[in-house]
């Protein structure tokens, strides 16, 4: 979904994963060492977590909630928005400005940083470099199994698919007894 507002110039782009549920998480590493990287495109859903080791920041799944954007636009759009909240409440403002100049240090590539997602949900993405994924050794996939306690999360735990399971067999076998399979 996105949206943009004539009268302000406001822009939001929002994502609303569908489909079955993966059965592994997954963990999308970048290593950013370039302007170029900067550019690439970004899929983050709602149950992706954000982290910037060089940062010193992890944000929580849903912190941000879903959006396509870029490397550039995550780190620095919804970055630096949520740090004016944090700050505007703060009233250790010197603290923020030391986490603003780190954050223009790695948004201006001057030494390498890592921005990892990492998604219960595996519906986040983080475009590759070339056509090939293999030849592009900054971006690394890895799946896991997830947790009781992120399963819990996801609300997965208390799933009771066994009336539609039923549903499903009945039509199943009311289809085969009608075509004379």
């Amino acid at each position: 979904m996105a949206s943009t507002c004539d009268s302000c110039g406001y822009r939001n782009s929002e994502l609303k994963p569908g489909g079955r549920i993966p059965e592994k998480g997954k963990t999308i590493t970048l290593c950013v060492k370039n302007a170029n990287d900067l550019s690439r495109d970004v899929i983050k859903s709602d149950t992706a977590g954000v982290k910037v080791p060089e940062l010193d920041l992890e944000l929580a799944s849903g912190t941000l909630g879903g959006l396509v954007t870029t490397v550039e636009g995550l780190v620095l759009r919804e970055f630096m928005d949520l740090l004016l909240e944090i700050a505007l409440m703060d009233p250790k403002k010197s603290k923020w400005q030391d986490f603003k100049l780190r954050l223009n240090k790695l948004l201006n590539v001057e030494e390498p940083w890592t921005l990892i997602l990492d998604d219960a949900l595996a519906n986040s993405f983080i475009a590759p470099a070339t056509d090939n994924i293999k030849d592009d050794h900054q971006l690394s996939y890895e799946e896991y199994e997830r947790s009781w306690e992120q399963n819990e999360e996801l609300g997965l735990n208390d799933i009771d698919t066994s009336s539609a399971d039923a549903a499903y067999d009945s039509a199943e076998t009311t289809i085969k007894e009608r075509t004379g399979e």
